[in-house]
């Protein structure tokens, strides 16, 4: 099977770059030849250079029915257009389309019924529910929630002094009186898929998967305090904003205020939300946040247009007071890097949200969620297990996966919660959540999916 791109932008590239490391044949077309020369440079994978919406270019890319072709243009047009001649010269069995503009997909969801696409995904819908989630689990980066387990995996840092530094991961449960399993584990911006002798030190990041109740245990632990906020200010009358706030009931949003210097902007969101408090000003001009006393809220949201501004105005308001804040980045995936530094306390990115949504789909089967944490440096899992698996009926010990990946947790059919252990037999219905390096992630979805 062939993925085939149509688009060497930021998403484009980040899809292939994913999909190449995990051993999948990619193929990225695009119009502007300098952009793929550039994105050729960087993934290691085929070219076709000219449009989408061309027949004969398409045909450069040699599709067979078995292959999935995705469009990631900036232009909703081009990604319809082009999905649709696919789907009438080719027969292609998976088409997928990134798609902005409300116009074609209403304003109640996304609809995958134009042109025969197979899936469609909004990269802004998917950037607010990534930020909603983190607002939900206290505000942490890469915190992951799943479909079918209360399980929850949570990025913290390990702190100076800590009781957990010097400690194998083996001897942390003497510590540590709470059921979890360390699914990753980053040192010095390299990750790595951790064994039960790993020795942990200070400034490690630690990947952990616990329930919701452990969870509160290993943070307190750690000295991170977690709670959520419920005065919030938004910045930004964007599309995100609109996506965000509808995930909020009347009573959350009746606490959170809306800025932007957008009379009208800010005048169509009062009409959908009439709860929130929509407020005219520029962030960059005025003394907005001292003047209209929003420094002692708990949360500030900059999902503004440009990366630079949303993280300038986080860390401004992080200075003035603001308890916590996030920032948005849409163009430079490397500022996600930053928040540490620059005292943000998470900073998102639309480019990771909408890998993160199109890698599901094209995993298919099996597969109920997947998400990227580190860069995309280890994926996350979470698997339906059936009759069909080829671990169902077998014993945890009995996987080769060692330096592979990890099983993180299973949730059994009836719900319950399993942190598991070597002699542990894989059942039809459980839910198994495991982590995998890009390298090995063809065997571990063979193995559970």
């Amino acid at each position: 099977m062939k993925i085939i791109i149509l688009g060497a932008g930021k998403r484009g590239q980040g899809l292939a770059r994913q999909l190449v490391e995990e051993g999948q044949d990619v193929i990225l077309i695009d119009s502007d030849s300098e952009r793929l020369r550039g994105a050729a440079d960087k993934v290691d994978c085929m070219t076709v250079h000219g449009s989408g919406t061309d027949l004969e270019t398409l045909r450069k890319a040699s599709m067979e029915p078995e292959d999935t072709f995705v469009a990631v243009t900036d232009s909703d047009e081009i990604n319809l257009v082009s999905c649709g001649i696919v789907n009438s010269e080719f027969n292609v069995s998976n088409t997928i389309a990134a798609i902005r503009n409300l116009a074609y997909t209403g304003k109640d969801g996304l609809s995958n019924s134009i042109l025969g696409i197979s899936y469609m995904v909004n990269p802004e819908a998917e950037a607010a529910r990534t930020i909603y989630n983190s607002i939900e689990r206290g505000i942490y980066s890469d915190v992951i929630s799943f479909q079918n387990t209360p399980l929850i995996l949570y990025n913290a840092v390990v702190p100076a002094g800590s009781a957990l530094a010097g400690k194998s991961l083996m001897e942390l449960r003497s510590v540590v009186d709470a059921n979890f399993v360390i699914a990753a584990l980053n040192r010095d911006g390299r990750a790595t898929v951790p064994s039960g002798t790993t020795v942990v030190r200070e400034g490690d990041i630690l990947s952990f998967v616990a329930d919701e109740n452990d969870v509160k245990k290993i943070l307190s632990i750690l000295g991170h305090k977690r709670s959520r906020p419920t005065r919030i200010v938004i910045v930004g009358a964007t599309q995100i904003a609109h996506f965000l706030l509808a995930n909020f009931g009347p009573s959350a949003r009746s606490k959170i205020v809306l800025i932007d210097k957008d009379r009208d902007a800010l005048r169509r969101f009062a009409e959908n939300y009439p709860e929130v408090l929509p407020l005219v000003g520029d962030i960059t001009e005025d003394s907005v946040l001292e003047d209209e006393g929003l420094t002692d809220y708990d949360l500030l949201i900059s999902i503004q247009e440009g990366d630079e501004i949303n993280l300038l105005t986080a860390c401004y308001a992080k200075r003035t007071g603001t308890a916590h804040t996030m920032a948005l980045v849409k163009n430079n995936v490397n500022y996600t890097k930053l928040a540490g530094s620059l005292g943000i306390d998470a900073i998102f990115s639309t480019t990771g949200s909408t890998v993160n949504s199109l890698l599901k789909f094209i995993r298919g089967k099996g597969v109920s969620s997947v998400q990227s944490i580190f860069g995309g440096s280890i994926e996350v899992f979470e698997f339906l297990i059936t009759s069909e698996s080829a671990a169902c009926g077998r014993m945890l010990k009995e996987l080769d996966i060692r330096g592979r990946g990890i099983i993180a947790g299973i949730t059994t059919a009836v719900g319950e919660v399993v942190i598991p252990s070597g002699n542990y037999v894989l059942k039809d219905g459980d839910s198994l959540v495991a982590t995998a390096t890009p390298s090995s992630v063809g065997y571990i979805r063979q193995l559970f999916g």
